[in-house]
């Protein structure tokens, strides 16, 4: 493939991934501020991060491309399994489309989370067993929150 078409798509796949990423949760948190939304972002948030956290912590996986570490922090980020970045954003996926229940929103919503996710395969952050994985999470995290609020 031309160096060209490599570069800008993975200019392209490192833009997209942000949106799975902990900057782009807490921009959508500040849009919701005076939503009925903001309380269940905020918790599903939190919950998503602690259940990949506390995965993390008793169960390692090597990423693709193999990260360094020295401490408890950095192996817990070095993980790959599972994806932080699959779970927040098809949590956040679900819980857009069941609080705007519109068809057109619900497929950009997926199409959204579909891309971030494969980002991170192209990206060679996981693979798709990692990916299962967060999309386990971030429906687990929905049904969690949607009891609670």
């Amino acid at each position: 493939m031309n160096k060209t078409i490599q570069k800008q798509l993975h200019t392209f796949f490192r833009d997209v991934t942000a949106m799975g990423g902990f900057a782009a949760s807490l921009l959508i948190i500040l849009l919701f501020l005076w939503s009925p939304l903001l309380l269940p972002l905020i918790a599903g948030s939190v919950l998503t991060a602690a259940l990949v956290i506390l995965i993390r912590i008793f169960y390692f996986k090597s990423r693709p491309k193999k990260e360094e570490y020295s401490n408890l922090l950095e192996k817990i980020d070095a993980s790959a399994f599972p994806s932080l970045h699959a779970a927040r954003i098809v949590f956040m996926a679900i819980l857009f489309s069941g609080h705007f229940a519109n068809h057109y929103l619900t497929i950009l919503f997926a199409f959204t989370a579909a891309l971030v996710s494969y980002s991170r395969i192209y990206l060679q952050k996981h693979d798709w067993i990692d990916l299962a994985g967060g999309v386990v999470v971030g429906v687990a995290t929905y049904f969690i929150i949607i009891k609670i609020f």
